[in-house]
């Protein structure tokens, strides 16, 4: 039994990846929500563009500061995960009571560091007790959060909404697909955001004590200098001719447009095709919901043929469903069933890149211990990247916007990175340089 067996790994795995569900039931719901939050507040395409600058930079820089962390103290994995969990918790409520733009973007930072925090140990511990089907078990994880993902946002859609209702247009005529109404009035989206706070106050309770030995025991004749001069040498190493720096590149150009394309479609959806808001929040479901059954088959895939032909794949489809989204939008100027679909097959291939890059990062990193350090820095990496993105994208659809044709240029933008991406991708290696080797 190794530093970490002290919690047995259906134990460990079962908890990190059902939380996970919870640490996301708040995380696309905050895309929706920003086009309600712009709505009520007043605010103007490239406001909500700061919404993702200002979640981007704070989950960045905890990302890439919490991965290297989690690898210098194991044993005090628990405390991390806990940690996360109770600040999301923190940080929504504040953003519920919040009674100005500047301040919810404060509290939102808060939420937004609670949530990074959690993916560094999360995965390095799946990374370090399952090194041959790191591709499966990281795509679980994701999978798991994705449940989150889906549940959140169409909650949330019906409770603002007060009603299940999708509306179609046809000649400026609209009807209705169906319109139910709920048992309760509209909910402000300040209500909502607050109920996250009991659940994941319970959840980070429950996580300390099923996980509080998954960190193993304190190492003896424990060397902080060491440790951090060793862990250090062993980073830049990583990144010696091992095709590293393609992996973050790619991971990077697609957190930039990820990011964004995930806020754009609603707040697209509700201010350019006027649809209502469970209709919008059941688009941003779909744009994750499909990947909760391929980005299993795809990461299990991915274990046995390689990363690099299926990145390269996926990446290329992505940018093509991009630009057929918004040019399914221009050709009627209204809703139709062709933006729908496209938004589905997007949902079946998202996040498939990011779990990827994942594990062929930790593939590099196998036998060095730094599992964590580098998928931290890979979602800090990431969301830094995103947040520059994120001004451009949202920031075409304002300065550019005649007639609602500003958006055309948020989407254009975002295929663009995505096409960056793919060329970047040709660069990954066909297999890691490091043999995998158990922790």
């Amino acid at each position: 039994m190794g530093q970490e067996g002290r919690t047995k790994d259906s134990v460990m795995a079962t908890t990190v990846i059902g939380a996970h569900a919870f640490e996301h039931f708040y995380a696309h719901t905050i895309p929706f929500l920003a086009a309600i939050i712009a709505a009520d507040l007043g605010l103007g395409a490239f406001q909500v563009g700061l919404i993702v600058v200002v979640r981007s930079i704070f989950g960045g820089i905890t990302s890439t500061v919490g991965g290297f962390l989690v690898d210098l103290f194991h044993h005090r994995v628990s405390w991390v995960l806990s940690i996360s969990a109770f600040s999301i918790g923190v940080g929504y409520l504040v953003m519920s009571i919040a009674p100005t733009y500047v301040l919810i973007l404060a509290a939102l930072a808060l939420g937004s560091m609670g949530s990074a925090l959690w993916h560094p140990p999360a995965l390095g511990l799946l990374a370090r007790r399952f090194p041959e089907r790191r591709g499966l078990f990281i795509s679980m994880h994701r999978s798991m959060g994705s449940i989150g993902d889906v549940l959140g946002p169409m909650v949330a859609g019906a409770l603002v909404a007060g009603a299940l209702a999708w509306t179609l247009s046809s000649g400026g005529v609209e009807s209705d697909l169906f319109a139910w109404k709920m048992p309760w009035d509209a909910i402000s989206w300040r209500l909502v955001l607050g109920f996250s706070t009991p659940i994941m106050f319970t959840s980070s309770v429950v996580i300390f004590f099923l996980l509080r030995n998954a960190g193993g025991a304190k190492p003896e004749d424990f060397d902080l200098g060491k440790r951090v001069k060793d862990n250090w040498a062993g980073m830049k190493d990583a990144f010696r001719g091992t095709g590293m720096w393609a992996i973050f590149t790619v991971s990077a150009v697609r957190g930039m447009a990820d990011r964004s394309l995930v806020f754009l479609v609603p707040l697209y959806m509700i201010q350019a095709l006027g649809v209502g808001p469970f209709q919008a929040a059941s688009h941003v479901a779909l744009m994750v919901g499909p990947g909760i059954i391929a980005g299993p088959l795809i990461g299990a895939l991915s274990d046995r043929i390689g990363r690099r032909a299926i990145i390269i794949f996926v990446m290329a489809v992505t940018t093509v469903l991009t630009l057929a989204i918004i040019w399914s939008g221009q050709q009627t100027g209204e809703y139709n069933y062709w933006i729908t679909l496209f938004v589905s097959m997007y949902g079946i291939l998202n996040f498939s890149v990011n779990n990827l890059t994942q594990a062929a990062a930790a593939d590099i990193a196998a036998g060095r211990n730094l599992e964590s350090s580098f998928l931290g820095l890979m979602w800090g990496n990431n969301t830094f990247f995103g947040a520059a993105a994120a001004l451009v994208i949202f920031g075409s659809v304002e300065w550019f916007d005649q007639n609602n044709q500003g958006w055309q240029y948020g989407f254009y933008i975002t295929a663009a990175f995505y096409f960056i991406g793919l060329l970047a991708s040709l660069l990954i290696p066909g297999k890691p340089k490091e043999a995998l080797q158990p922790a």
